[in-house]
């Protein structure tokens, strides 16, 4: 009987209801999905170099002693160019040994003549327009190798803050002008993403150092960095 009851209240509910109503359901919202993109440029503000010397000896400890005493001499002709303490860096030391050869001019690694020591260094310049005298600098006091040099932003952060909200805003503008175009007006934003950015740092190619006394520092430019963001954003259509 209770059964009875409970499917007869059922009932009476349902046809309470209009067709409209139990058909009804909520409409989605009429959105736009734009993606905006921004790039910002400036000018380096610093230089990363990677400096290194190599020296050779019969023995390990002379090889790693002369390497020491190449690099500490580096350290200080940097010093004098006002590189300060917290800018430099040691970067590698090792030591590989030298085999002699055999008479077909193969390595003979039962045989050791001479100890190869290295040692890098990796220097935060600060003033990128003393870079050619810097490299002088370090040449003339033994090092042997410039690996690497790149010219960077020091706080690249504000850039990329800088590029985001210009990619927002460059989101919203592609989003009135589509919503504009279909007859609407722009409503809310819904979501906001980031998709990501990338960055574009001046690079030189490593290579080796000739120890020349005239040899001049080289011309350097210091050009343009860009960053560029990108954004995810979708609108409500009102």
């Amino acid at each position: 009987m209770r059964s009875l009851l409970v499917a007869a209240s059922a009932l009476t509910v349902l046809a309470a209801c209009t067709d409209d109503t139990i058909l009804q359901a909520k409409p989605d919202p009429r959105i736009v999905s734009v993606t905006g993109e921004a790039t910002v440029t400036a000018v380096p503000d610093i230089a990363m170099l990677d400096f290194s010397v190599s020296t050779r000896a019969v023995t390990s400890a002379d090889a790693f002693s002369d390497a020491s005493e190449k690099m500490n001499g580096v350290i200080d002709a940097l010093k004098a160019q006002g590189v300060e303490d917290r800018d430099l860096q040691t970067d590698q030391i090792g030591m590989n040994p030298i085999y002699a050869q055999n008479d077909r001019g193969r390595q003979d690694r039962t045989r050791i003549v001479a100890y190869e020591a290295y040692q890098s260094l990796t220097v935060r310049l600060r003033d990128i327009d003393n870079a050619g005298p810097v490299i002088d600098a370090a040449v003339q006091a033994g090092a042997n190798g410039l690996n690497s040099f790149r010219m960077t932003i020091d706080d690249s952060k504000a850039l990329q803050d800088e590029a985001r909200v210009a990619a927002v805003k460059d989101a919203m503008t592609k989003a009135k002008a589509m919503a504009e175009a279909a007859g609407a007006q722009l409503g809310p934003v819904m979501t906001l993403s980031e998709r990501g950015g990338s960055r574009a740092p001046q690079m030189m190619q490593a290579r080796s150092m000739a120890r020349e006394a005239d040899m001049a520092g080289p011309a350097l430019q210091a050009g343009e960095q860009t960053v560029t963001m990108s954004v995810s954003a979708t609108f409500k259509l009102q």
